[in-house]
């Protein structure tokens, strides 16, 4: 590689890193274990097609050439059938291509590549400008994580306005945007402001896909009805949103719902998925006995969990339990610190 392309190595990574068709583009792959007779029937099949001007064909043989699992790859082909659809303005095409044209898989001069990476973000931008929400995705990530200015004459504006178009339609988008808004931190409430409005928007989009942590973070935003969204995250298993569900029915502060799962699986599902607060109420529960049958030994096993996890209140718990010899009685002891894998 180019040392040109070497001083874009964090380009590289962003674009390996915002599409899945990428790790396709497998230079090493050997195109003899790929080809198969039945491939190369069906390719020169869509050949006259093709060659008559099809974009969908056309699209259809650069991608074959592309991935080389049924025809020998052949990138050099791959990208000619795609450009000859690009250039009709087919929106597949435009993204495949940009795609192909943003990694150094041609072994261009310096000169070249700069030319050759401008051409592929002007294909995606082109297929963003047509609303197609996989090319929006991938040109916003490109633009905006790189550290340029105005990235290969790009502007940076504009890709955050696709952005902000297929983050409503386009569920990678939605979460990319979300990231941004959340700079790598998660509020614990958010007050009616500009930004949580931005972010309230984002997290109607993937609470009705079915996200759990949406869910739970809508919870937390000035304004919307907590226990509605807790336990519909409750119910997808949300961790933290499952402790919590069942902390406020055992304190009497919220009934359980038809729909609801019972308390001690709320609690056995978030003392799985390690929410200390949860193995800790779970533990204390077994041990005492006083809202579920009397276990000690799995009740023991959920708080020496915790307590190795740090967990003050489960240490405490443990030290009375034992006695100030520390010993356990034999009923009480567990054999390991694993978790447990009684479920209810």
């Amino acid at each position: 590689m180019h040392f040109y392309t070497l001083s874009l190595k964090p380009w590289y990574r962003l674009i390996g890193a915002a599409s899945l068709l990428l790790l396709a583009f497998n230079a090493c792959a050997t195109q003899a274990d790929n080809q198969n007779d039945q491939g190369m029937a069906v390719y020169k099949a869509l050949l006259p097609k093709g060659e008559a001007g099809d974009p969908e064909v056309q699209t259809t043989l650069g991608l074959m050439r592309l991935r080389g699992d049924t025809v020998p790859r052949d990138l050099r082909i791959a990208r000619v059938w795609l450009g000859k659809a690009a250039l009709q303005n087919h929106t597949p095409a435009q993204y495949y291509l940009g795609q192909l044209l943003l990694l150094d898989v041609f072994n261009a001069k310096p000169a070249d590549l700069n030319m050759q990476l401008t051409e592929g973000l002007g294909w995606l931008r082109r297929a963003s400008r047509d609303q197609h929400a996989q090319s929006q995705f991938l040109y916003a990530q490109t633009l905006l994580g790189s550290q340029l200015d105005n990235p290969f004459g790009h502007s940076k504006i504009e890709a955050q306005q696709h952005l902000d178009s297929c983050a409503e339609v386009h569920l990678p988008c939605t979460r990319y945007a979300l990231s941004r808004l959340d700079q790598g931190e998660e509020e614990a409430y958010c007050p009616n402001s500009d930004a949580c409005e931005q972010k309230r928007r984002l997290l109607y989009t993937l609470a009705n896909a079915e996200d759990a942590n949406a869910r739970y973070r809508l919870s937390k935003f000035e304004g919307e009805d907590r226990m509605f969204w807790l336990r519909r995250a409750a119910r997808l298993a949300h961790p933290q949103a499952s402790y919590e569900l069942a902390d406020l029915v055992l304190r009497n502060e919220a009934p359980l719902q038809p729909e609801d799962p019972a308390v001690l699986s709320l609690l056995n599902s978030a003392a799985q998925q390690e929410v200390l607060d949860a193995m800790h109420l779970l533990g204390s529960l077994l041990v005492e006995g006083n809202r579920f049958p009397v276990n000690k030994p799995l009740g023991i096993q959920w708080l020496s969990l915790s307590a190795e996890k740090g967990f003050e209140p489960s240490r405490q718990m443990l030290a009375q339990i034992q006695g100030p010899d520390g010993n356990k009685p034999v009923t009480e002891r567990v054999e390991s610190a694993h978790t447990p894998e009684n479920k209810p």
